[in-house]
């Protein structure tokens, strides 16, 4: 178990050297020469290099923690060596990760389910890039849906429309409370769920909504909603609601399986 995990701890400090020997090359190193002129904000962003390679180390050293802790809970007959193709990408992304805890969990869990017999064939490969395109709060939404493809979610969009007769104007786009409780950027959270369904990980059915329509009410009023219809809005223009849901994907399902749990 501990030979696995030492494996992949040495895998990441090979990724990190190979960079940092890429860093000390000759043509760099010419670079780093020339910045030593200009001014000092110049400096500094290079510096910023140096620091990357730190950073990479330690959130490897911190995921590896987090990876000894779940590959312990594996039965020792359940472990197996992780797939090349998995590892290596995972282990090269973690360097980028550094403050980011719930992208580090992610990665290390993928590579625990990696490492399970039971669990290796849910891994898929394009998993460790779409960690890669997910913001933390992204993450934590991830953590927070149900790997359940039947559970479905009211989403709404916030329209202005001209009275009485007129054209109509997207206020607010895919807008839900899910996940409110545990996000840091709760205005961006349109943007969160637009990048999931772009990702595969949820779907937004065309023209399909939640037949009970009471559960949009919290929508309507939540204090966000509220903040952006203004009683300027409302004396030139009608607002209207576009019901809509959103649901986990099959393939969202295995993410977060691999992922998340």
């Amino acid at each position: 178990m501990d030979e696995i995990t030492k494996k992949v701890a040495e895998e990441a400090s090979g990724v990190l050297k190979e960079v940092y020997k890429d860093a000390l090359s000759p043509s760099v190193q010419s670079v780093g020469v020339m910045l030593s002129y200009p001014p000092r904000s110049l400096r500094l962003a290079f510096s910023r290099w140096e620091k990357w390679i730190v950073n990479g180390e330690e959130s490897i050293k911190l995921t590896g923690e987090l990876l000894r802790e779940k590959v312990s809970k594996i039965p020792e007959q359940k472990l197996c060596e992780p797939e090349l193709y998995v590892a290596i990408p995972a282990i090269q992304q973690l360097s980028y990760c550094q403050d980011n805890e719930s992208l580090r969990d992610m990665y290390a869990n993928l590579l625990a389910s990696s490492m399970n017999i039971d669990t290796k064939w849910k891994v898929h490969p394009a998993f460790v890039d779409i960690i890669k395109q997910l913001t933390p709060d992204e993450a934590k939404l991830l953590k927070k849906l149900p790997a359940n493809i039947m559970i479905l979610h009211p989403l709404i969009d916030v329209k202005m429309r001209k009275t009485p007769e007129g054209g109509s104007h997207t206020l607010i786009s895919n807008f839900t409370t899910f996940g409110m409780d545990v996000i840091e950027n709760k205005g961006n959270i349109g943007s969160y769920i637009e990048n999931l369904e772009r990702l595969k990980i949820i779907e937004i059915p065309a023209l399909s909504s939640i037949s009970n329509k009471e559960v949009y009410e919290d929508l309507k009023n939540s204090q966000m909603i509220k903040n952006n219809i203004h009683s300027s809005i409302l004396e030139h223009f009608t607002i209207d609601y576009n019901y809509k849901l959103f649901n986990v994907t099959n393939f969202g399902v295995k993410l977060i399986e691999t992922c998340c749990n």
